[in-house]
Formats: C-alpha cells, structure tokens, sequence
C-alpha cells in the first residue's frame, strides 16, 4: 500500500510541476537575448548596435529611458538602439500581466515622441524614420521598431514568441 500512495504522490508532483508558471502559462517570456538576436538577423541594414536589457544589473534605471511604465509590471524588456546617433531601434517589453500591454505600448509612444523631439535638434534627417517607427503588441508584449525593414523584424518576432 505505501508503495501505491508513493506512486500516486510522485504522479501528483510531476503533475503539479508541468503547470509549472505559477498560473502564468500565457505569458511565460522568451530569452529577450535570445529575441533580440533573432530580430537584429532579420534586419540586414543596422548599424552598430548597443544593448541593454532587463538581465543588466541596472536594469531598472536603464529601462526609465525607454518606457514611463512602472517597472513593477514588467516581466522582462531589452532595447537595441544605434551606437551612431541614428534612429534605429529595437524594444520588447514583456509585462507580467496581458492587461498591461497597452499601457506598455503607449509608453513606447511616448518614448518615440521623445526621441522625435531629441533627433530633430541633431540629427532632423532622422525623423522621419522615428516617425515611421512601427509599435504593436501581441499577447504580453509591447513592440517598437524602428529600422529599415520593419515587416521582416516583426515576423522574426512573432516567429519567436510563438
């Protein structure tokens, strides 16, 4: 009989590990690095790139210069922005909860609003691919991108987050 029970139990366990997510199994993130690398592969005009993301030990100071949001909410981000002063960008920002995407895309509205008014005063060529910038969500996931060829970025991504 205790051999039956110790089975039973151990079923139960491995059970309750597969639900692993803590009830979260709709918005279990992607490696962002991992993303990251697979968005900057589909683009093939980038410039030299630096990264920042929610992994750095800075993290949450760091994400201040691309999204007002509260940090709280957020699961996990990364920024890939142009080393040259240019426009290109690429930010995810994972939320922890679907019901704050869009606060996380309008975040990212205003973040581009921002580095519209900051490139205008340097670098007014720029602009208008700022303005041209492509911000979408999809599940936990607010998406800004701003670089050549933004249909294959966004396929990459969605490819990755599937």
């Amino acid at each position: 009989m205790n051999k039956r029970k110790g089975i039973i139990v151990a079923a139960i366990v491995v059970l309750l590990c597969g639900c692993g997510s803590g009830g979260r199994a709709d918005t279990t993130t992607v490696s962002m690095y991992d993303l990251d690398q697979k968005m900057e592969a589909a683009e093939t005009d980038l410039p030299e790139m630096l990264y920042a993301s929610s992994v750095d030990d800075n993290a949450k100071d760091q994400f201040t210069h691309i999204s007002d949001m509260d940090y709280d909410k957020v699961d996990s981000y990364f920024v890939s922005y142009s080393q040259e002063g240019k426009a290109d960008e690429i930010t995810v920002i994972a939320v922890k909860d679907p019901a704050d995407v869009s606060e996380a895309k309008e975040s990212l509205v205003r973040h581009r609003q921002s580095r519209i008014k900051l490139l205008s005063q340097y670098e007014p060529k720029e602009v208008k691919r700022m303005e041209d910038g492509v911000i979408f969500t999809k599940g936990q996931y607010a998406v800004l991108l701003i670089c050549e060829h933004p249909d294959a970025v966004r396929k990459a991504f969605e490819e990755a987050v599937q």
